[in-house]
């Protein structure tokens, strides 16, 4: 993915002075039916010959579509999908939900810290575990007490089934190379289950640069050549990952040149297996607190119903509400996916699996009248060119949440803001109008989709998607997307043209 360049990109009616003043907005019809008239124009841009094109306005409201053009046109939502992922979860899981991550014992602990028995660590799926909770957690077992582990360390991570990629992602290249949106899932993650290889200049300004893991872990290796080069010149690094003969573990070669005044430079990669990598984590955490083990590190399950068994530590993820900000307003498929596993052991019993995640999606969707022929579902990430969607159903799904009152604030508060955050972040909206579009992008090689919610001037909240499939540039489709928020925000203004640039990326394939 190209990195973002914010100079190139073309926020939301900024670049309209001749249309409308940027001081006092001028009068403008207001109502559906002259935001009717307005988005008439949109079907004369390049962009409608140049590929598939379906969007739709509706008026939240009545429930009413404004606008259509081929609304009920099958197409590739790409991370659009998310949005139907949070309704899912906030509707079967709460937004008060939280992942619980618990270390239990059996047998006996002496008084000088000796257990004569086991340590379990049993994971719920939390996709947010960092290695700063993760520590805590393993603190807080120093602080019970524990100095010597006599038995094994068992890690359970029972609650997901074990397809661990994610489903209707088959790009050879990523599958290679590990890019961190492509993540593997897993019932124990730390760190959204990628690496961070930090490459430092040297102090004396030549020589070799320092390379190291942000968060060490026993099943990584690292092998790198990289030299401290003259401040001012460009850096560069590359990194080439390896999954070693026994398939847990990983061996990163890194290769460039760093400028003697640049900044610490950053490189992320997906690891091989999610669990491996965790016990390689917790294993380096337990040897700083001073936790000798005598015995394995090793997969197994929490002994039901026994006696001895008792929970020592825990540590519990942020709400349900707080992680879908993250999922949708950084666009994490690591989450999403997540997510709609526990949503699938929520309403079908465990594991967790993205069949039965996709089913409860398809659940909902017949609930809100959504008829099953109308949508094709692999996953909840779109992290896939297989999955279909209407931007009818996606409207459908916007205006259902929004007359929610006990979920509607979680799932609003979940998008991106124009201007603001997240995928919008470099959309702009004129002054006094800030704040007033909200909404999801997705973007895949040769799809350039957004939905959400704009407020109009007058008020009146539109719900909007527009999916568009088979084009090469995003310079037109971006165009034809803030056309189309402007209208509405506007209410009948006139709008003009948006230059073109790259948008920034919403943690899919560019």
């Amino acid at each position: 993915m190209a990195a973002p360049r914010p100079w190139l990109f073309a926020p939301l009616l900024v670049l309209l002075w001749g249309g409308v003043s940027t001081a006092e907005p001028p009068p403008a019809a207001v109502g559906p039916s002259a935001v009717m008239t307005a988005l008439s124009s949109l079907s004369s841009q390049r962009v409608f010959q140049d590929a598939e094109v379906g969007l739709q306005v509706v008026d939240v409201a009545s429930g009413s579509e404004v606008y259509g053009w081929q609304a009920d046109k099958t197409l590739a939502p790409a991370s659009v999908m998310k949005a139907v992922t949070s309704a899912v979860a906030l509707t079967t899981l709460g937004p008060a939900f939280r992942y619980l991550t618990t270390l239990s014992i059996d047998g006996s602990l002496s008084a000088e810290g000796v257990l004569k028995g086991n340590l379990y660590v049993k994971g719920s799926g939390d996709p947010t575990m960092v290695v700063e909770r993760l520590w805590k957690l393993f603190a807080d077992l120093r602080v019970a007490g524990i100095t010597r582990i006599e038995g094994d360390v068992i890690f359970d991570d029972s609650v997901f089934d074990n397809d661990h990629l994610i489903a209707g992602w088959t790009k050879k290249q990523d599958l290679a190379a590990g890019p961190a949106y492509f993540a593997p899932l897993g019932g124990l993650s730390v760190n959204q289950n990628a690496v961070a290889i930090v490459v430092v200049p040297n102090p004396a300004g030549s020589g070799p640069a320092q390379i190291r893991l942000d968060t060490p872990s026993t099943m990584v290796e690292l092998d790198g050549d990289v030299r401290t080069v003259a401040a001012g010149r460009k850096s560069w690094t590359r990194v080439d990952r390896e999954i070693l003969e026994d398939e847990e573990s990983m061996k990163f070669t890194v290769r460039g040149e760093i400028a003697a005044d640049a900044w610490p430079q950053y490189t992320y990669r997906a690891v091989s297996k999610p669990l491996p990598w965790f016990m390689g984590v917790v294993r380096d955490l337990l040897s700083r607190q001073g936790v000798a083990v005598k015995g394995r590190f090793r997969e197994g399950m929490v002994p039901e119903n026994s006696r001895d068994l008792r929970i020592i530590a825990s540590q519990n993820s942020d709400s349900l509400a707080e992680m879908l900000a993250t999922m949708n307003k950084q666009s994490s498929n690591i989450i999403a996916e997540s997510v709609l596993k526990s949503v699938g052991a929520k309403v079908y019993g465990g594991p967790g699996t993205t069949e039965k995640g996709t089913r409860a999606i398809a659940a909902y969707l017949d609930s809100i009248g959504v008829p099953k022929g109308q949508y094709t579902l692999v996953n909840g990430s779109g992290l896939s060119p297989e999955i279909r969607l209407r931007p009818s159903t996606i409207n459908a799904v916007l205006v259902d949440m929004y007359k929610r009152p006990a979920l509607a604030p979680e799932y609003l508060a979940s998008m991106a803001v124009a201007g603001v955050d997240g995928t919008l972040k470099y959309r702009k909206a004129p002054s006094g109008l800030e704040g007033r579009v909200r909404g999801k992008t997705g973007t895949i090689n040769g799809v350039y989709c957004l939905a959400g919610y704009v407020t109009a001037a007058d008020g009146r909240v539109y719900a909007f998607s527009v999916l568009v499939n088979g084009n090469r540039r995003n310079g037109p489709v971006r165009a034809l997307q803030d056309s189309l928020t402007g209208t509405l925000l506007s209410t009948g203004a006139v709008i003009g043209s948006v230059s073109e640039g790259e948008e920034e990326g919403d943690g899919l394939e560019e």
